[in-house]
């Protein structure tokens, strides 16, 4: 698989509505994968009118991958164009302060006015949820451990501690990139308006007396990021198109197209692939593995039969919304271990889920090629996240990494080529960010 930086910058007001329902007017917080694949179909089709076997590859078989692209507004300069480090969606673990909410200037973000209050930080809930669970399972079978023992790794970050600040810390939405080099990171900027329109009257053409709305619209020359996934005898043609085409204005994204919105600029850049992809990846879980259980010790004396040394725990954390569905057609609004077994195809390694921190949502589109509305599904949230562990021999350990490995790579759910079903193992996020 080849992975390309694709990089999209609004050349007018741009917004996607989040919902085709009759009743639904808000606006999505980024531009889904399906609305991109379904522009850049449009636009191919007028370009190559005759390209039928190439136009099947690139948007009807399933082997391109689309993402979701979020917002790329930083207020950093290097931030601001490092255009091929990763943008990410702040897991359900994430916290901040209420009253300062975001990244602090040690974590990497800048403070254009120094008078002002400094943002108090992001930090990462999801360990302090694992030792809680993993104490009250002890708990539950009578272990001498107190109740504010129990509650000693959630009461800690109960309130925020930045400079005696003492406001409570709350769920921080929103997306963010890191910089691979140095570590900081910077939460995205939401660079949006509100655009007034007036109602049409559709027997006379003209404006309808009394009818004034406002659409939320990203602003013009908002940047988006987004990561394309596809085999390599496909890439030199992706790359070739896009060269084409993403700079003359004929890409067209979102509502409003009728009305001058929309206009979008593209550019793509080839991410290099890193040597030891795997050994990478299985250094990266072994580390979060090693930190959960360092962590346990030092927030209860569980007997050590109990501890379950030969346990391995992993996360499951979703970048973008996951569409999964059983034998009846029915939608999962979990990943649960039966689910797990079936993705990973290793169906007897008693998986047990510690904790979840997970969401639904409805999904709905428009099919471009045929200007019919999609049928609504429903999936689990980007962001959503699933701790699991698994008791292990030293035989099992590297099929069940391998296993994982693929996961990450290929994706899991239904309409993987249209932005969903993309998860990160043991996002190094859970670890690394807290606060100064």
């Amino acid at each position: 698989m080849k992975q390309f930086s694709l990089n999209l910058e609004a050349l007018s007001p741009l917004t996607i509505r989040s919902d085709h329902a009759a009743g639904g007017a808000g606006s999505a917080a980024y531009i889904s994968g399906t609305a991109l694949a379904g522009s850049l179909a449009t636009v191919y089709r007028l370009y190559y009118p005759d390209n039928d076997t190439q136009f099947e590859q690139l948007f009807l078989s399933g082997e391109v991958q689309y993402p979701d692209l979020y917002p790329a507004m930083f207020n950093t300069e290097a931030m601001q164009e490092a255009n091929d480090f990763p943008v990410y969606p702040l897991p359900k673990t994430a916290q901040s302060c209420k009253r300062f909410p975001g990244f602090s200037e040690a974590q990497g973000e800048k403070i254009e006015d120094e008078e002002e209050d400094n943002n108090h930080g992001v930090r990462d809930s999801l360990l302090d949820w694992a030792a809680f669970k993993l104490a009250e399972d002890a708990y539950k079978k009578s272990q001498m451990i107190d109740i504010a023992t129990l509650l000693m790794p959630l009461q800690a970050h109960k309130k925020c501690p930045v400079d005696g600040c003492g406001k409570p810390m709350d769920h921080i939405a929103g997306f963010y990139r890191r910089d691979p080099y140095n570590g900081q990171m910077a939460k995205a900027n939401d660079e949006t308006r509100l655009q007034t329109h007036t109602g049409i009257n559709r027997d006379t053409g003209t404006v309808q007396e009394g009818i004034l709305y406002n659409r939320q619209v990203f602003v013009e020359h908002t940047r988006f990021w987004g990561m394309v996934k596809l085999p390599e005898h496909l890439a030199t043609s992706f790359e070739n198109f896009i060269n084409e085409v993403g700079r003359t204005g004929l890409v067209r994204i979102g509502t409003g197209r009728t009305r001058g919105m929309g206009k979008v600029s593209l550019s793509v850049t080839l991410l290099q692939d890193e040597q030891d992809r795997f050994d990478l990846f299985k250094e990266r879980l072994l580390k979060f593995d090693d930190k959960l259980k360092t962590l346990v010790p030092q927030t209860f004396r569980p007997n050590k039969n109990d501890l379950g040394r030969k346990d391995f725990y992993f996360t499951l954390t979703l970048h973008s919304p996951v569409i999964l569905r059983d034998a009846m057609l029915r939608y999962y609004g979990s990943i649960d271990t039966h689910i797990l077994e079936d993705l990973l195809n290793i169906p007897h390694n008693n998986f047990s889920r510690v904790y979840q921190a997970a969401s639904t949502r409805r999904v709905s589109g428009w099919n471009e090629l045929w200007g019919l509305p999609r049928v609504n599904e429903y999936a689990i949230d980007t962001g959503s996240v699933f701790l699991f562990a698994s008791s292990l021999t030293k035989d099992q350990e590297d099929k069940l990494l391998r296993a994982l490995f693929t996961l990450e790579e290929e994706g899991i759910g239904r309409r993987k080529a249209e932005g969903f079903g993309r998860v990160c193992v043991s996002d190094p996020f859970h670890l690394e960010v807290t606060l100064p």
